[in-house]
């Protein structure tokens, strides 16, 4: 069974601040992005810095999130088990079902 995952990581600010989406398969990362906040600043301008980039910051980090959260969807479902016959699993469908003698 495969397990599937995300991460969403804060950047540094020398980076340009904001988001890191790592999308993870059974725990190794096989994609994601980035979401800087220079972006998303310009979106919500407000009378005070503090609160213009909190609202960047939660902003990214919403985006980042619907893109994990899209990623997932796109995953297959669980495998079906497998039947068990008389040798063991099995992916072929039973053909006759014999019932114990009582």
């Amino acid at each position: 069974m495969t397990d599937y995952g995300y991460a969403i990581d804060p950047r540094p600010a020398e980076l340009g601040g904001g988001w890191r989406l790592r999308l993870l398969e059974n725990g190794e990362e096989v994609g994601g992005g980035v979401f800087p906040l220079s972006p998303y600043l310009s979106a919500f301008p407000a009378t005070d810095e503090a609160t213009e980039r909190e609202m960047a910051e939660k902003a990214a980090y919403e985006d980042a999130l619907a893109e994990a959260s899209a990623w997932l969807a796109t995953r297959p479902a669980d495998e079906e088990p497998a039947f068990l016959d008389d040798e063991g699993p099995s992916d072929d469908l039973p053909t006759r079902i014999t019932l114990p003698k009582s």
